[in-house]
């Protein structure tokens, strides 16, 4: 049988790395996506590209270190740091309504970075005006309910009518009818293909933390 020292020195020669398979990419049926995509994009023709909008929710590990950094020398590791928020991000497809009241989820009622005595101002101060919290930091249909129907009013008020593309989750069924606001529910196992929040706008996000 070969050496490990052979393997390492044949995969260099061919340019063979050992890849970890992650994400849900890989678990989409291909023929599937391009009907799913043709679907789509039917549907978003109905709509200018301001009126197009995207919501989606990322996991934000806030105390976690960056896992790069340019130096001269090696660096030790540390331990991760579980410490999470979920934050909810929504702008439309032209870009010019970035949707200036980010939703966070918490585990605290009142966290001490916010002010005691005004929680709501406190932590609009941060840029997060809409802060719900649990157990969790999970998005639930009663948070999802709260911002869907604020988000309506607002197009009610600018008398819009718009579109909404969502991931498929349990946590966005509400039992609520939006009268300016269509939902469009990505199918499953797609979101990494289909999201539009996934092309760069959130790891752009992140990269500020």
């Amino acid at each position: 049988s070969a050496s490990q020292g052979w393997m390492e020195k044949f995969g260099k020669r061919h340019c063979i790395k050992m890849n970890r398979i992650h994400g849900e990419a890989g678990s989409t049926d291909i023929e599937s996506l391009q009907i799913d995509k043709a679907a789509i994009k039917e549907k978003i023709e109905g709509y200018s590209v301001r009126d197009i909008y995207n919501f989606d929710e990322t996991a934000l590990f806030y105390a976690t270190p960056p896992r790069t950094t340019i130096s001269h020398q090696k660096f030790s590791g540390w331990k991760d740091n579980k410490k999470r928020l979920t934050v909810g991000l929504l702008c439309n497809a032209d870009g010019t309504d970035k949707w200036s009241d980010v939703l966070m989820i918490g585990h605290a009622r009142r966290p001490n970075c916010f002010n005691k005595n005004n929680k709501k101002q406190e932590a609009s101060d941060h840029g997060f005006s809409m802060y719900h919290y649990n157990s969790n930091a999970w998005m639930t249909r009663s948070i999802f309910h709260v911002f869907l129907r604020r988000f309506d009013h607002a197009m009610k008020a600018q008398k819009r009518k718009v579109l909404l593309i969502l991931e498929n989750l349990s946590g966005h069924i509400v039992d609520y009818t939006p009268t300016n606001v269509e939902l469009l529910f990505l199918p499953p196992n797609t979101t990494s293909h289909l999201q539009p929040l996934n092309g760069g706008i959130i790891r752009a996000f992140k990269a500020y933390f």
